[in-house]
């Protein structure tokens, strides 16, 4: 999983089609059932290993 630093972004949208698996939503666009990755990618920033490791879980 890559992380988009909310800090630094400035919302311009050039990922979303440049995402080669279309894994990159607008927020406004989020499907609900992954609104719990824009809490996991604001908590990157935060605490990288614990992300990491949440991400690990929800992949196995």
């Amino acid at each position: 999983m890559l992380f988009i630093d909310p800090e630094l972004c400035i919302d311009c949208g050039a990922c979303v089609p440049a995402c080669p698996v279309n894994a990159i939503y607008v927020d406004k666009d989020l499907p609900g059932d992954m609104e719990h990755f824009l809490v996991i990618n604001s908590q990157y920033f935060v605490d990288e290993d614990a992300t990491r490791r949440v991400v690990a879980e929800l992949t196995t």
